[in-house]
C-alpha cells in the first residue's frame, strides 16, 4: 500500500510529452502576452527610480571603471532627472498645482542640492571602500554594496543604451524571464496551456509585475527565485541530478543579489519540506527520496550562506535593525533595538492588518493561491509556502509603511503559481465527477436514425 501511494505522488507530477501544436501555441501567445506588457510599460521609461536605484547605478558604474566620486554624480544625474520626471507627472494633474507648476524642476534642483553636498562631503572619508557610493551614510552603502549581483546585470545595459533606458530594459528582461519561468513551473506540474499562460498574466499583473520592473534588485531576485523552484519541481518530478544542477546555482544567484532575502527563502523551504515530511512520518508514510533531497539541499545552502555572511563580516541583523530604527543612519543609533523594534512591529502589523481587513485583496490572494497550491501537489505547495514565508519574514524584519509591497513581493509568487493551479484541480474534479455521474450507455437500446430531409 505505501508503494502505491508512493508511485501516486510521483505520477502527480509526470505529464506525456506536449504536442508541437501544444508548444507552437504557448510560445505564440507568450511572445504575445509579453510585448503587450512592454508596449504598456514603455509609457514610463523615466520617473521609476527609488532611493535604492542610485546605490545600484552608482555600483554599475564603478564595475564598468569609474572612479567613486564620477559614478555617484553620474547615479545622482539619473535619479534626480527621475524626480523631476515623477513631479511633473504629479503636478500636472494635482488641482492644487497643476495651473502653476514648473515641469518639476524645483524638485530636481533640490535633489541635486542635498545629494551633491552629500556626495561632496561624503567624498574626502576614509571609512568609504570597495563600492561604496557617497550618497549616503557608509554604514548605509555598504548593505549596497554587499549586493553585487543587480549591478553586474546592468552594467552592459547601462554601457549600451544609457542609465534610463537601459534599466527600463534590464527590468523588463528579467520581468519577462520571470514570467517564463512561471509557464515552465506550471507546464511542469501538468497545467494546460491556457492556464499555464494565465500564470503569466498574473506575473504581470499582481505586484511582481509592478515590482519587477522598478530599477532595483526585486526583478532579478524572483527570477532567480523563479528558476530554482524550477528546479525544485524538476527534482520532485525524479530529475533529481539536472533538477539539483539548476537550483543550485540559481539559488546562489538569488544569494549574490540580495542574500539576505534569499536566506530566509532556502530557510523558509526547508522549514516547510522538513514539516511535510514529519506529517508523513507521523502518519506511516515512507519519506520520498525527491522530497529529502530538496530538504538537505535547502538547509545546506542555508547553513552556507549564514557562513558566508559571518566569514566576511557582511551587515547582519544587528546592523539592519539599527539602520531601520535609525532611519537610515539620519538619526543617532538606539540603544535598546529590540525593544524600539517590537514597538514598532505592533504597530506596523496592527496598522496592516487593519488595512488589509477593509480592501482584503492580498488576503484572498494569497488565500486562494496556498488553497490551489495543496489541492493539487503537497510537495511544491510547500515549495511556494516556504518561499511566501519568506517575503513575510522579510517584511516583519522591516516594518516601514512607506516602502508598500515591495518588502513582501515573495509571498506574491503564492497567487501566481497557485491560482492556476486551483483552476486546473477544479476543471479536473469536475470532469472527473462528470464522468462519474454520467449513465453507462445500454447495449440493448438502439440509437435512432437522423431523420430525412
Amino acid at each position: 500500500m505505501i508503494g502505491q501511494v508512493t508511485m501516486w505522488r510521483t505520477d502527480r507530477l509526470r505529464r506525456p510529452p506536449s504536442p508541437p501544436n501544444d508548444r507552437r501555441v504557448l510560445l505564440f501567445w507568450f511572445f504575445v502576452f509579453a510585448l503587450l506588457f512592454a508596449g504598456a510599460q514603455s509609457a514610463q521609461t523615466q520617473g521609476r527610480a527609488v532611493m535604492d536605484t542610485r546605490q545600484y547605478l552608482a555600483h554599475s558604474y564603478m564595475l564598468q571603471g569609474l572612479g567613486r566620486e564620477e559614478a555617484s554624480r553620474r547615479a545622482l544625474d539619473y535619479f534626480c532627472d527621475s524626480v523631476r520626471v515623477r513631479s511633473a507627472q504629479r503636478d500636472s494633474a494635482d488641482l492644487a498645482h497643476y495651473r502653476e507648476h514648473d515641469d518639476g524642476r524645483t524638485a530636481e534642483r533640490e535633489c541635486r542640492r542635498t545629494m551633491g553636498e552629500r556626495v561632496t562631503r561624503n567624498a574626502g572619508r576614509t571609512d568609504v571602500r570597495g563600492y561604496m557610493a557617497l550618497f549616503s551614510d557608509p554604514r548605509m552603502s555598504e548593505i549596497f554594496a554587499t549586493r553585487p549581483g543587480y549591478p553586474l546585470y546592468t552594467v552592459p545595459f547601462v554601457r549600451g543604451f544609457g542609465p534610463v533606458v537601459g534599466l527600463w530594459l534590464a527590468a523588463l528582461v528579467a520581468t519577462v524571464a520571470a514570467s517564463g519561468l512561471v509557464v515552465l513551473v506550471l507546464r511542469t506540474l501538468g497545467v494546460c496551456v491556457p492556464l499555464a499562460l494565465s500564470g503569466q498574466v498574473l506575473y504581470y499583473a499582481l505586484p511582481t509585475g509592478k515590482e519587477s520592473m522598478l530599477p532595483q534588485c526585486e526583478g532579478l531576485l524572483l527570477c532567480l527565485l523563479l528558476a530554482a523552484v524550477l528546479g525544485c519541481v524538476r527534482v520532485l518530478r525524479g530529475r533529481v541530478v539536472s533538477g539539483t544542477a539548476i537550483a543550485v546555482p540559481a539559488f546562489a544567484g538569488a544569494a549574490v543579489v540580495k542574500y539576505a532575502q534569499t536566506l530566509l527563502a532556502v530557510a523558509g523551504i526547508a522549514v516547510m519540506t522538513a514539516v511535510l515530511l514529519c506529517v508523513r512520518r507521523l502518519r506511516g508514510d515512507r519519506p520520498v527520496r525527491p522530497e529529502r533531497v530538496i530538504l538537505l539541499t535547502t538547509a545546506a545552502l542555508a547553513v552556507a550562506i549564514q557562513v558566508v555572511v559571518l566569514a566576511y563580516g557582511l551587515p547582519s541583523t544587528k546592523a539592519s535593525l539599527q539602520e531601520l530604527l535609525s532611519v537610515h543612519y539620519t538619526r543617532s543609533p538606539v540603544g535598546d533595538p529590540g525593544a524600539e523594534f517590537w514597538r514598532l512591529s505592533l504597530a506596523f502589523w496592527r496598522e496592516w492588518l487593519r488595512d488589509a481587513l477593509a480592501q482584503p485583496l492580498v488576503l484572498l490572494l494569497l488565500g486562494c493561491g496556498a488553497w490551489g497550491a495543496f489541492r493539487h501537489h503537497r510537495p511544491f505547495a510547500c515549495l511556494l509556502a516556504g518561499v511566501a514565508l519568506a517575503g513575510l519574514a522579510n517584511q516583519a524584519g522591516h516594518p516601514e509603511m512607506s516602502v508598500g509591497p515591495r518588502l513582501m513581493v515573495m509571498a506574491m509568487l503564492l497567487p501566481v503559481c497557485g491560482i492556476p493551479l486551483l483552476i486546473e484541480s477544479h476543471v479536473r474534479r469536475s470532469a472527473a465527477r462528470g464522468r462519474d455521474l454520467a449513465p453507462p450507455p445500454r447495449a440493448d437500446r438502439r440509437v435512432p436514425a437522423p431523420a430525412s430531409r
